[in-house]
């Protein structure tokens, strides 16, 4: 099917709906079309997670992370402390006692479904991930039919946010470090590649701009607020800094209908907006509140800095697709907006705005790239597709140019899935002392004997590699095992690698048991060992119980 055949085509399908907005109808055909393409993508995402376990060498075991383990095991953390029954967070990396909070509760919520199947927790975890990324790719495409009515701009639109990523490896050749390679949350195909609360949190954020900009019109006023303002509660609790783009995102909209309309409200966003704000903001609040005023939370929240990138590795980690937007935004604001529809508009706003909190003086500023793939990319394949028709151009070339742009942003994107596969002898023979990836025999048993003897509350002296699986392999507390998440990490650090070279004799606060195995006794062999009581030994791990 041509360009202008498939567009045609799309056209007609609308007009001949009677109870269907246009801008919303979607064929069953496409459906099938994106159907397809979505269980191929989130399938393809699997694969290096597949691979890495048929690798795992004899003697070793894959922990089942992938992307960015010191996060995604701290995941498994949160995931453990529902396992258990809890629904209050505790900071398990750190030793001291603190009250616990209503933080992170999609994670304990997994622990819960974890505990009544009896599935692994890692399990879980990934069941929940291709979940996800399913909805997220569903629900993008939704989200892409109600700003285009052509096939052919929603097809590229859904393959470029589904599989593109930017010019990260041309990054790396100059030193940068661009963020296609580490940022999931800008991304939707990294994003359903790395966590189960990442495409979860964007497939809620664009059902709430769909119910609010996009309402059923035959829906009652009243459910057009409880819907958006339910969905909006719910992304408040999985990610809320996707809630503040979009509170910003929905009140530029009103501002900008009332300059359009030269003063006059358009009630039926107005009360949906005021919903969403209403029913989200008392979370995002109380998650505030809690982080300054609980003493432990407040370390932490003060260690959990994550400023914006430099501004090259942003350009280069959306690459051509970012690009190509930045054309299509210039072409928007220099026609003063001319034939530029309601949804074009709010792509564009959401750049802008997007963009302005990455610089905003703020800890967590790079948390508000969340998402920011997506409006550039649909912005990317409307313009390059306009463009082209309006070319003149073959079809040839025309769809020439199209494949050249999916082929490098997919090739990319292949890299980033695949490259923790490259590592994966390294991650073993070669580095027996710093592996992330898996856990050695000696050191599953032990993990093993510690969640069958510990308790919550006991704290497991450990080096940092043993100390980030502590809390999700066994269920108990790590003197150091996160950078944000143990509480004063610099200190605790010096002081886990102070024990084991030898040169203090015990920590500050003391550690219920000490794990040493081949981590630890590259960092040391302390003397005073000898003198405690060995409660566990298989093959080169060791567990310790300290004699407070």
């Amino acid at each position: 099917m041509s360009y202008k055949e498939s567009s045609d085509y799309s056209l007609n399908r609308l007009k001949d709906s009677r109870s269907i907005p246009l801008q919303v109808l979607v064929t069953s055909a496409e459906w099938r079309w994106v159907m397809m393409w979505t269980v191929l993508i989130v399938a393809v995402s699997a694969l290096p997670l597949l691979i890495a376990w048929a690798m795992t060498p004899p003697g070793w075991n894959f922990t089942g992370i992938l992307v960015n383990p010191l996060d995604g095991h701290s995941y498994l953390a949160k995931m453990e402390q529902g396992a258990t029954g809890h629904w209050l967070f505790h900071l398990t990396y750190t030793p001291e006692p603190h009250a616990g909070a209503f933080l992170f509760t999609f994670y304990v919520g997994l622990g819960h479904v974890a505990r009544l199947t009896g599935l692994p927790l890692v399990v879980v975890f990934h069941l929940a991930r291709l979940l996800a990324g399913v909805g997220l790719l569903l629900t993008v495409y939704r989200f892409i039919a109600h700003i285009t009515m052509s096939i052919v701009e929603r097809r590229l639109a859904f393959l470029l946010i589904g599989t593109a990523s930017g010019l990260g490896w041309l990054g790396l050749i100059f030193g940068a470090f661009p963020i296609d390679f580490w940022v999931p949350e800008a991304f939707v195909h990294y994003s359903l590649h790395a966590n189960p609360h990442f495409p979860l949190g964007l497939m809620l954020m664009l059902l709430v701009l769909m119910q609010v900009v996009w309402p059923y019109t035959q829906a009652l006023l009243l459910s057009r607020i409880v819907m958006p303002t339910l969905l909006a509660i719910l992304l408040a609790i999985v990610l809320p800094f996707a809630v503040v783009i979009v509170w910003l995102l929905l009140a530029a909209l009103i501002g900008r209908t009332v300059l359009i309309h030269k003063g006059r409200l358009l009630w039926s966003h107005i009360w949906p907006t005021l919903g969403v704000v209403g029913g989200s903001l008392p979370v995002v609040g109380y998650q505030y509140w809690v982080t300054i005023t609980n003493p432990i939370l407040a370390g932490w929240n003060a260690q959990n800095v994550t400023s914006t990138p430099p501004v090259m590795n942003v350009i280069l980690g959306f690459g051509i697709i970012g690009g190509l937007a930045l054309i299509k935004i210039v072409h928007i604001i220099r026609q003063k907006g001319r034939e530029t529809s309601e949804g074009e508009w709010l792509l564009c706003l959401w750049v802008i705005i997007s963009i302005g909190l990455l610089y905003v003086p703020f800890t967590l500023q790079r948390r508000f790239i969340t998402g920011l793939h997506i409006p550039l990319a649909i912005l990317a394949a409307i313009g390059l597709r306009r463009w082209l028709t309006q070319s003149k151009r073959s079809t040839l070339f025309q769809q020439r140019i199209v494949l050249s742009v999916v082929v490098v942003g997919l090739l990319e994107t292949l890299l980033v899935w695949g490259l923790p596969i490259l590592f994966i002898k390294q991650q073993t023979i070669d580095s027996l002392t710093t592996s992330v990836l898996f856990i050695q025999d000696d050191e599953a048993a032990a993990f093993q004997w510690l969640r069958d003897n510990t308790k919550p509350d006991d704290v497991v002296l450990a080096s940092p590699r043993i100390g980030m699986w502590v809390p999700g392999q066994t269920g108990a507390r790590a003197f150091y095992g996160h950078p944000f998440e143990t509480v004063a990490a610099e200190d605790k650090k010096a002081q886990v690698e102070a024990f084991y070279r030898g040169d203090q004799p015990s920590t500050s606060p003391a550690s219920d048991y000490i794990f040493y195995g081949v981590s630890e006794q590259a960092i040391g062999r302390p003397q005073y060992l000898q003198e405690l009581p060995v409660v566990f030994s298989s093959g080169n791990v060791t567990i310790y119980k300290n004699q407070h």
